[in-house]
């Protein structure tokens, strides 16, 4: 059941945050996702009470502070956390570890890595990822103990995010698929995830048709967390070993941001803050 996937923990400096529980109950990683209903937050207006943006223009101030909240909360350092510029358009993934820490700075926009995948085999190294509607899938290998994050907008599921992602596991720290544990993170939903015939016609030529509900409202409605689940056992993965947790960032207006659902201003300018997301090896 969903609920046996998650639980919401306060940590030592009061901040509440979700815990993954497939990944934490392993001993190997902890696995944390940031909630926006936190009062301790310091972002303000649509981005508030708490908003996990390191990147995004509106709100970034307050967005940093509330990051830096969550590396206090998880005894890390800022320093030590990599994330990379996310594009939505990639399927690129990017084998970090301590020596990737030389010389970056997470904070540094314009010159942070682009791509949507990580993957480390690193203690000393812990991985972030933002959202607000798109999947984040957090993985962990634990006989070999590696961990990954990606971020799969649905052009990079269909591009191929996730199948590179578990490829990168394979080849560069030898995993085997039926020791890795993957969670879909919460995302939009099928009722929110409303798209254009074209879109949708991508869906049903890639084979996740099944996923594609073409009658229920005016328009194509999408069930991406399902999609992302079949990637991920189409790649082999064990069933029990790949969990959803079904929430809607859309419909879930406490627990998340969501791009789609705003507010956007009168130039088009999205005003939400930003879901945060980490991973790290014991």
């Amino acid at each position: 059941m969903n609920e046996n996937l998650y639980e919401i923990v306060e940590l030592k400096n009061g901040l509440k945050m979700l815990s993954v529980k497939p990944i934490n109950d392993t001993g190997i990683a902890e696995a944390y996702c940031t909630l926006r209903n936190n009062p301790i937050g310091n972002s303000k207006g649509p981005c508030g009470p708490f908003s996990c943006n390191i990147y995004k223009k509106y709100g970034l101030y307050e967005g940093i502070r509330d990051f830096e909240m969550c590396c206090d909360a998880l005894n890390i350092q800022p320093s030590k956390v990599i994330t990379n510029r996310l594009t939505a358009f990639t399927n690129k993934v990017r084998v970090v570890n301590t020596e990737s820490l030389i010389g970056y700075d997470i904070y540094d926009e314009v010159n942070a890595p682009r791509a949507d995948g990580l993957v480390t085999n690193s203690s000393d190294v812990t991985l972030f990822n933002y959202a607000a509607d798109c999947s984040i899938i957090l993985l962990c290998d634990t006989v070999n103990k590696v961990c990954g994050s990606l971020h799969a907008s649905w052009k990079g599921s269909l591009i191929g995010i996730i199948e590179n992602e578990i490829k990168c596991m394979k080849e560069e720290f030898k995993s085997h698929l039926e020791n890795i544990i993957a969670v879909v993170m919460p995302s939009i939903g099928l009722e929110a995830f409303e798209v254009g015939e074209d879109v949708a016609k991508q869906f049903s030529e890639a084979g996740y048709e099944e996923y594609v509900d073409y009658t229920s409202y005016k328009k194509p409605h999408i069930d991406l967390a399902k999609v992302n689940r079949q990637i991920l056992l189409n790649c082999g993965l064990k069933k029990e070993n790949v969990n959803i947790i079904d929430l809607c960032t859309y419909s879930q207006k406490l627990m998340f941001h969501s791009y789609r659902r705003g507010p956007i201003d009168e130039n088009g300018n999205h005003l939400n803050g930003v879901n945060g997301f980490f991973i790290r090896l014991k």
